[in-house]
């Protein structure tokens, strides 16, 4: 399964897939062997086989998407979403007047549909995005100009990264 991870440290594109050992889990590209034992209820042991390191992990599902991870005496807050769904929540976050079409989730772009100067309308398609084997077409969220365009097709962006700035 494919998410996008987001909590005090960005965001991650996260995919886990069963194995005949245990689970294959792959953060931002980094590819890691898990073996996942449920000790008690909600507490686990997560035994990270390529180095042998083993965490206890407590977990918790909150309201909406949100999941609360104890591992050890820390504590973390992730909201865990789909593809489609952190694109969603980004484009609910979008103010009027200036504002910044940024990737929601690392991903390729595909194709830059504006230049710099072009007049756009709510709705009009900006950039297209490949992130997970999707193609995402992020979409202009207000009426405005096209100040800049900070990629290309073939660019490989991060999460956060501004892709065009409207004015």
């Amino acid at each position: 399964m494919k998410w996008v991870v987001r909590g005090s440290g960005g965001s991650h594109e996260v995919v886990v897939e069963r194995s005949a050992e245990g689970f294959e889990v792959i953060v931002d590209g980094r590819r890691h062997a898990v073996d996942f034992i449920r000790l008690d209820g909600a507490v686990a042991s997560l035994r990270f086989v390529e180095d042998g390191r083993s965490h206890h992990v407590s977990f918790e599902r909150g309201r909406n998407r949100d999941w609360r991870i104890g591992v050890g005496d820390r504590e973390f807050t992730f909201e865990v979403l789909s593809p489609v769904e952190a694109i969603g929540a980004l484009a609910a976050t979008k103010g009027r007047g200036a504002s910044s079409v940024v990737a929601p989730i690392p991903g390729k772009v595909v194709a830059v549909t504006v230049a710099a100067g072009d007049e756009v309308e709510p709705g009009r398609p900006l950039v297209v995005l490949e992130a997970m084997k999707m193609e995402n077409e992020l979409t202009a969220e207000v009426a405005g100009r096209v100040a800049a365009v900070r990629v290309a097709p073939g660019d490989t962006v991060e999460a956060g990264t501004v892709l065009v700035e409207l004015e």
